[in-house]
């Protein structure tokens, strides 16, 4: 196709991506829901083992295979006419792993709780690396098949959508834990998240895509070495990313809040569903709200909101009188993560130039890298020393660091400035 027949063949079929994208998202999002890593995932563990460092394995695991090898798939991305192809083969691996763990913990349930523990890090792992394997690629499809003008809403309604959904899920998932005997309910949740996952991949492999122009598929090593280059040459690009690592960091703390409501009030496994329900919630509408915001005042200033509302939410936990305050405090957390990832993404996108953007997403992924697989892994152990009040306070000021140096020190790229009238 021609660059002019390409154009007319996305805006032509715009529209039908759009929502099948979001619809994507929705289902992938649900199914996720029902094995949420803050609140469902750190129950499991908890309940199989109260050694602290086991709950930062889980965001290790998560952002180490999701982020790292982004970076390395970027060439490969840059060198194919169509990414879908290759996001449906990759995606698998996302999906199939929460099969496995549902017929194992439906089938197997008196395995002993070390050996548990290693098949679920070990599938939970899976889904991460394959996740990070279709990162890139997802990415780059999505800002290629949906107007530039539309990303703010299309990753808010996505991800709202999908929030509002997860809020049953979050409820279903809080009946099961409650009423069915554990791992038992466990295993259903994970066979529920599959389901989901496999109505999702319906929707995503019926989304059209044009061909487009490749570039030559360019050696790792080449590539690897043009990194240094790019980053001091585009100064903003570099600030953002330190700042977004600091805020990253800071983050982290949310993946021990479930454990630390936990250990301090023993609140019962309903609790836990209706905390997770909490979450969704505000994720969706942070998302619904956030994603139409972006559009209008500022994919940064998103940002700078959202992080503040997620160490309010590590403050919080440090004062907390009663199990009832992780209901506002997860309500907080919600719209953070809601704000973080898609005006996280958002902003990627409106740096790079769009014949370099494989390489950015995959040095802005692999940049986040260290700091979340090794981060929770830290925290995790401090925490068995300290306790997570002093861990939630630390954080608390690394994000606010970032936050400041986000605010004072970056400026925006004029892709992610708020639109104009009549644009």
């Amino acid at each position: 196709m021609t660059p002019e027949q390409t154009e007319a063949f996305l805006a032509r079929h715009a529209g039908r991506n759009f929502w099948l994208n979001v619809l994507d998202g929705s289902a992938f999002l649900l199914g996720i829901s029902m094995v949420s890593r803050f609140t469902v995932l750190p129950l499991v563990v908890e309940r199989l083992s109260d050694a602290r460092w086991l709950q930062g394995l889980i965001p290790a695991i998560f952002y180490a295979g999701w982020l790292l090898p982004g970076l390395f798939m970027a060439p490969l991305v840059a060198s194919l006419p169509r990414r879908k192809p290759l996001i449906l083969t990759a995606t698998l691996g996302e999906r199939l792993p929460f099969l496995v763990l549902g017929l194992v913990l439906l089938l197997a349930p008196g395995l002993a709780p070390a050996t548990l523990l290693v098949i679920i890090f070990g599938l939970y792992a899976i889904f991460s690396v394959c996740a990070g394997l279709t990162s890139t690629a997802w990415q780059d499809f999505i800002s290629r098949i949906i107007p530039e003008r539309s990303w703010g809403i299309f990753f808010g309604l996505q991800a709202g959508l999908g929030g509002l959904l997860g809020v049953g899920g979050g409820a279903i998932a809080g009946a099961l834990l409650a009423s069915q005997p554990f791992p038992q309910s466990a295993g259903m949740l994970a066979l529920l998240c599959f389901g989901c996952m496999a109505i999702s991949y319906v929707f995503l492999a019926a989304t059209l895509e044009a061909p487009q122009p490749a570039r030559p598929r360019e050696p790792l090593v080449a590539f690897l070495r043009g990194i240094g280059p790019l980053l001091r040459r585009d100064t903003r690009f570099r600030r953002y990313l330190l700042c977004r690592a600091a805020i990253s960091l800071g983050l982290v703390g949310h993946a021990f809040l479930t454990a630390a409501a936990l250990e301090r009030f023993d609140p019962p496994a309903a609790q836990i569903g209706l905390f997770t329900g909490v979450l969704l919630g505000a994720q969706a509408l942070g998302n619904l709200g956030l994603g139409a915001l972006a559009d209008r005042w500022g994919h940064k200033q998103v940002l700078e909101l959202s992080t503040a509302l997620g160490m309010l939410a590590l403050l919080l936990a440090l004062v907390a009188p009663a199990a009832s305050w992780f209901t506002v405090i997860f309500a907080l957390v919600g719209a953070s993560q809601a704000g973080f990832q898609l005006s996280g993404f958002t902003l990627v996108f409106a740096f790079s130039p769009p014949a370099e953007r494989p390489t950015y997403i995959g040095v802005a992924n692999t940049a986040l890298a260290p700091v979340a697989a090794l981060g929770p892994l830290v925290a995790g152990a401090l925490a068995g020393i300290t306790g997570y009040p002093t861990v939630f306070a630390l954080l608390a000021l690394v994000g606010l660091a970032g936050l400041a140096a986000l605010h004072w020190q970056v400026v925006a790229p004029a892709a992610a400035e708020p639109r104009q009238a009549g644009q």
